[in-house]
């Protein structure tokens, strides 16, 4: 009888305890907790970088950091202070209207899509080093899935080029730089740039969605995309001697050598270095925090990643040339599907690195919007219009860690983001009345665009975002960062 009661209670403990480690499994699967301090702007950079990225298969890989913990060609810390957030905000909206014409044949369809130029520094922008030209010299530049043409700043340019950290590149030190001629085909690899001829040399113009302007002439060098991988011949890109900034101060802002075209025209760095010995596919993870090394992946085949799912891309449309579209059909917050209907997104949804939040049609906004307030009960909510363009925002002073909701993108053929938590909640520190204080807000906006989504680059953190351009597809791995 004694064993009876000894096995009873050791089976009634048992079952105690496994009901316990189930609600905590549960209670995982509906909230996120984080340590405030890890989600702070100062977290996306480290003092020292992290351990190389290493990447199995084929491919030129590059490191990927934040241009915010660039300075003088060293990772640095930021503050914790996010002045100017809403300067980012105020040029992701630009940027959206400007794909958004795009997608739509509105607007002037001459223009390319606006890469992200002229944002404040401590913005969450990536970039990467390459090399360019023989020998080889870095330089550091923003990459930009919604842009083709790659371009950099070069001599002689002064008075009307923007100042950048690094030395401008200087054609005349570099043994295989040529200029593109005059009715060659490599003249008319800009397809939808403005090009023109001064003489017998082929030039560009290129227009972006926030006004600002690089000219210069197209040229074709030697492009090394990895440090481990030999250089790409005869790659044709802008050799800029001229910018101009629609946004007053910009240029300020700059330091950036130019910028590395991932779309799918003909220009695309992409495009071009496949006609080598690279496959038609590139991938990438942004990093969450400083602790971890983001990477990107040039020409290579789609890895074999066991938790890696695919959407296909629309490609049924002329206006998709440079961005990447695909059929976002529902969103999730703490498990429980929203009631959205797919239909709320008809015109597409893009996967865009240049775009720093997640923007949506209003109608389905509120809905994502009021399902997480409820659950964010045990915070203090401010009053909307106290933070400017976000209007989901608590006060989290004291709180050391930070419990939100978590929310998942579903999209079509089964492929899933559940966005990592320094991706749902922007967090910054304001100064008010003499006292420091710290923001998170709901890292979601809503536009009058009916119809149209972007999945901004706060959302794709920590996940291998594998872009498949011959498979047409695009795949999401989540742990993709080292």
């Amino acid at each position: 009888m004694a064993a009876y009661w000894i096995l009873h209670m050791a089976l009634l403990l048992l079952s105690i305890t496994s009901q316990q480690v189930l609600a905590a499994r549960q209670q995982h699967r509906h909230t996120i907790s984080v340590h405030q301090s890890s989600l702070l702007p100062s977290s996306m950079c480290s003092s020292s970088p992290p351990a190389p990225v290493s990447r199995s298969g084929a491919g030129n890989t590059i490191q990927i950091v934040h241009r915010a913990c660039l300075q003088s060609g060293d990772r640095k810390t930021v503050p914790d202070h996010h002045p100017h957030y809403t300067g980012i905000l105020r040029r992701d909206h630009n940027r959206v209207r400007s794909i958004h014409r795009r997608l739509t044949g509105a607007g002037d369809t001459a223009a390319t899509i606006p890469a992200s130029l002229g944002l404040a520094f401590h913005s969450l922008e990536y970039v990467v080093t390459i090399g360019i030209g023989t020998p080889a010299r870095n330089f550091t530049v923003l990459f930009d899935t919604g842009s083709d043409l790659t371009w950099v700043q070069c001599k002689p340019c002064t008075d009307s080029c923007y100042q950048q950290q690094e030395p401008l590149f200087d054609p005349s030190k570099s043994s295989t730089y040529v200029d593109v001629p005059c009715g060659t085909p490599q003249c008319k690899i800009g397809g939808g740039q403005d090009l023109t001829c001064g003489g017998t040399t082929c030039e560009y113009s290129v227009k972006y969605g926030d006004q600002s302007v690089t000219r210069g002439n197209l040229a074709q060098e030697a492009f090394t995309l990895s440090p481990s991988a030999p250089p790409a011949a005869g790659v044709v890109f802008g050799c800029s001697h001229e910018y101009s900034s629609g946004v007053k101060g910009a240029e300020e802002e700059m330091s950036v050598a130019g910028l590395l075209g991932l779309g799918r025209g003909d220009s695309s760095i992409l495009s071009q270095t496949r006609r080598g010995n690279s496959g038609d596919v590139f991938s990438y993870c942004l990093p969450p925090r400083g602790s971890s090394a983001g990477y990107l992946t040039i020409g290579a085949a789609a890895p074999p990643q066991s938790n890696l799912s695919f959407t296909p891309l629309v490609t049924d449309n002329s206006q998709l040339s440079s961005v990447y579209v695909v059929n976002l059909v529902g969103i999730s917050v703490s498990g429980a599907a929203l009631p959205i209907d797919a239909s709320a997104f008809y015109i597409g949804t893009v996967i865009d690195s240049g775009t720093v939040i997640t923007h949506m049609p209003a109608a389905a906004y509120y809905v994502l919007r009021d399902e997480f307030r409820r659950h964010m009960g045990g915070y203090t909510m401010l009053p909307e219009g106290h933070v400017e363009s976000l209007d989901t925002c608590y006060d989290v002073t004291g709180h050391d860690v930070v419990t939100a909701p978590p929310v998942a993108l579903e999209f079509g053929g089964g492929a899933r983001i559940d966005v990592d938590a320094s991706g749902i909640l922007l967090v910054f520190a304001v100064d008010a009345s003499g006292q420091s204080l710290t923001l998170a807000c709901l890292a979601f906006v809503p536009t009058n665009l009916p119809g149209f989504v972007i999945i901004g680059n706060m959302q794709q953190r920590a996940y291998n975002v594998v872009f498949d351009v011959e498979g047409r597809r695009i795949g999401f791995g989540a742990n993709g960062c080292s």
